[in-house]
């Protein structure tokens, strides 16, 4: 085999290595999609942030945060990972308007870190309001009307009262003809209403008889 043959021998043998540890960098674990997505505004209420990654991540190693431009960090509690699957809770206060940075560090299944970051923007979300109630309207008040009195019950009562004043004037005639009656027999015949009394009686002899 002479010098040229080796020559290229060895840069095809080089160039097979470099090629092999390309495919197997290019074969570990990366960040595939989330949500928030990378760049995007958010104007919606949001609760969690998730992260997909190519494989299975080791539920031990997983580090993420969730920082505003102030440096506070939304995180709220500990990741929790189903396989490739890391999802982290954001609060318990709302998110305000601006921009929010994603920072992740994890590990995956064959032992191999990785790590990143991307930026969202959280966008004017509307207030949440509770609905409101009108209140209800109160019944309107009306008197309970009291029962109409019998029809026949005003003309029995003027039916009364007038044989009352009749019977009352009625008697009051009569006591005067009776009174009257008498004072014209008393003028007619003096003495008639009443007999002489004892002290007056008559006391002269019968006539005939001499003393």
């Amino acid at each position: 085999m002479n010098l040229a043959t080796r020559t290229v021998m060895t840069t095809l043998a080089a160039l097979a290595f470099w090629l092999s540890g390309v495919g197997v960098a290019a074969a570990h674990t990366s960040l595939v999609g989330s949500d928030p997505a990378k760049d995007a505004s958010v104007t919606s209420p949001l609760a969690a942030v998730v992260l997909n990654f190519s494989e299975e991540i080791n539920p031990a190693f997983a580090d993420v945060a969730v920082t505003s431009a102030d440096g506070r960090n939304w995180v709220s509690g500990s990741a929790s990972v189903e396989g490739p699957r890391l999802t982290v809770a954001v609060g318990p206060d709302r998110l305000t308007t601006g921009l929010y940075t994603v920072s992740y560090r994890v590990v995956s299944a064959d032992g191999h870190p990785v790590s990143g970051a991307y930026t969202f923007t959280i966008a004017s979300v509307p207030e949440q309001t509770s609905p409101t109630t009108a209140p209800a309207r109160a019944a309107p008040i009306t008197a309970d009307p009291s029962p109409p009195a019998p029809a026949g019950s005003d003309t029995k009562a003027s039916v009364l009262t007038a044989a009352g004043v009749g019977l009352a004037l009625g008697g009051a005639i009569a006591f005067w003809q009776h009174r009257r009656n008498r004072r014209k027999k008393a003028a007619k015949h003096p003495g008639s209403e009443t007999g002489p009394s004892r002290g007056e009686q008559d006391t002269s002899p019968p006539s005939g008889r001499r003393d």
